[in-house]
């Protein structure tokens, strides 16, 4: 594995950023496959096949093929640290809605999306994005949310794959994706959340605070414009007004002023651009996977393809897809 593709000054064509993968593709197919997936997902879209490489080739990869999407994950994050890693990096919990027709794909339900900001038959993908100090944003992790009523259904379960132990709670899958960062030594000066789910659980809260952890959350608390109180670990905890309703609730370091909490508040546009550019220049939304195990190889290789075009982009390194 490549300990940073960027600082080498080497060449860096797609063939090239897939060595950080090379340990979770113990097999020549699987791994020819994957290559051309992610071709795939970085050229135009062919409106006569939705996914990506052939088709024969296309399914063993996201159904039966043998190689780990979480090692895979792991491996595109350790790429994103190690090129754009930096102290004053922050942790963007994000969300996005995904359409479908029908009801058989794993975790669809009517449901709320915070991206489009209704109520549709959508998949709803969790994503961690690691958000660098010149703004360039790149998910590291990702999961899919199971809404109680398809949780508690036996049928989809079965159907779609879905394992006993997936989680069903917001709070508990963006916990374990912060959680999963940070044992992994990304630097977190802040946890951010835009979305309420989060900064109203207690919980989820109290979690980051018990590893001293940073954090802007959402809320639909509201209270007084600004409120501050000292904890007994030396950090402050801020409850700053949110516009449109509600507030930040904050956990900061001593010193932190208030300009900055607004500052890393103001995450709402990363987060529309990050999804924006992963579904038009990565195919994030380029697949037609029914199965739980499908919908995470796909997410997973889509991050791998769009944080390999952030890095080298960011990075000035002026290539072509070979």
């Amino acid at each position: 594995m490549l300990d940073n593709p960027v600082e080498s000054g080497a060449p860096g064509p797609l063939s090239y950023f897939f060595e950080w993968l090379d340990d979770q593709f113990t097999r020549a197919e699987p791994r020819r496959h994957a290559l051309d997936y992610l071709q795939g997902l970085l050229s135009p879209p062919d409106p006569q096949r939705p996914g990506a490489g052939a088709e024969d080739g296309r399914n063993r990869l996201l159904t039966t093929a043998r190689w780990s999407e979480d090692g895979v994950r792991d491996r595109t994050r350790d790429m994103v640290l190690a090129c754009m890693g930096s102290e004053d990096s922050v942790l963007v919990i994000a969300e996005d809605g995904f359409l479908k027709k029908g009801h058989d794909s794993a975790g669809v339900a009517r449901q709320y999306s915070a991206s489009s900001g209704r109520m549709d038959n959508y998949q709803i993908g969790l994503f961690l994005l690691h958000v660098d100090p010149r703004g360039v944003s790149c998910a590291i992790d990702r999961e899919l949310l199971v809404p109680p009523q398809r949780a508690k259904d036996p049928v989809h379960r079965a159907r779609a794959g879905i394992p006993a132990e997936a989680g069903t709670s917001r709070e508990d899958l963006a916990l374990a994706m912060v959680e999963r960062a940070l044992d992994a030594g990304a630097p977190a000066r802040w946890v951010v959340a835009d979305t309420p789910y989060y900064g109203d659980s207690a919980a989820f809260r109290a979690a980051l605070e018990a590893r001293r952890t940073p954090y802007v959350l959402a809320s639909v608390m509201s209270g007084p414009p600004v409120t501050k109180e000292p904890t007994d670990d030396g950090f402050v905890r801020w409850r700053i007004g949110r516009a449109g309703g509600g507030s930040y609730q904050c956990y900061a370091p001593p010193g932190t002023e208030l300009d900055e909490l607004a500052a890393v508040a103001a995450q709402e546009t990363t987060v529309r651009s990050h999804f924006a550019s992963a579904r038009r220049e990565a195919g994030l939304d380029r697949y037609a996977a029914r199965k739980w195990r499908a919908w995470y190889r796909h997410m997973t290789l889509a991050m791998f393809a769009h944080a390999f075009l952030r890095v080298t982009q960011a990075s000035g390194i002026d290539e072509e897809l070979r």
